[in-house]
């Protein structure tokens, strides 16, 4: 546990020291998308709502046995609150709000998340796009449950909770949605099963398709394979925001671009 608080630590300040603001961009395309993502503050109904039920669900004395299928250690239930899960496999409402940005920025049709959890993610994402098709993928089948309560709480028809493991649920998954044009990666943090997640969701893909992945500084794994997914031939663009990172497939972006990027505020000497 101390050796992973001190990779994270040491991750973040490299991030920190190589990151730029929006006004060190000069991309059009990625200067607007920095200012939705990071910078827009303005507040939306869906984040108090959302909130809420963390909130009842850290206020929760229910257990839950949880199958963990994401850590590549030996599968089994464990018995865990349901406090302790939002506490540490939750997004944080930062988080959680930039997902809401980004999502509702990009406007997709058809959603793709693996690593539903209980929800949260899930909530703000389907929030910012109520006229969209989403599927969520979990493993665990009592986080899963709590997942379809909270999406049925706040009537976000539109998102649909899949239950079992990704090698079982994924290409049916893609199957049926045909095309997919917005995919979050956040249900297994080792680098291989990340890679194969990637690889087996680009041939439902297209141009505008947007891949998003968290976690991408949580290990040495995970680092090595965010750096070979920058690298795949069909990346033309990938921009690290340290809560999450997206890969762009889109040909018109004629020079492969890697963006660093924090809020305006985090360096204030770097306005202007």
């Amino acid at each position: 546990m101390a050796d992973g608080m001190l990779y994270s630590m040491v991750a973040f300040l490299r991030f920190y020291w190589r990151a730029v603001t929006k006004y060190q961009i000069h991309s059009p395309f990625v200067f607007e998308l920095a200012q939705a993502v990071l910078d827009d503050r303005r507040d939306y109904y869906a984040f108090r709502d959302v909130e809420v039920l963390r909130e009842r669900m850290l206020e929760s004395e229910a257990a839950l046995e949880v199958t963990d299928y994401g850590t590549g250690a030996a599968n089994g239930v464990k018995k865990r609150s349901l406090r302790s899960i939002v506490r540490r496999a939750g997004s944080s409402a930062q988080q959680g709000r930039r997902l809401f940005r980004l999502t509702q920025w990009l406007a997709p049709k058809t959603v793709l998340e693996m690593g539903s959890s209980v929800g949260i993610s899930t909530l703000y994402m389907a929030s910012a796009v109520r006229n969209a098709r989403m599927l969520s993928l979990e493993g665990c089948p009592q986080t899963a449950a709590v997942a379809r309560t909270n999406l049925k709480a706040l009537g976000l028809r539109q998102a649909e909770i899949v239950t079992g493991p990704f090698e079982q649920t994924l290409i049916p998954a893609l199957q049926e949605l045909q095309q997919v044009d917005l995919v979050y990666i956040d249900g297994n943090h080792r680098e291989e099963p990340t890679w194969q997640y990637f690889e087996q969701s680009l041939p439902f893909s297209h141009d505008h398709t947007v891949f998003v992945f968290d976690d991408t500084h949580w290990s040495k794994g995970m680092q090595a394979a965010w750096q070979r997914i920058q690298q795949h031939p069909r990346v033309t663009l990938s921009i690290d925001f340290y809560d999450f990172a997206l890969v762009f497939l889109n040909p018109d972006f004629k020079v492969r671009q890697h963006w660093s990027i924090v809020p305006a505020w985090w360096k204030l000497w770097k306005f202007y």
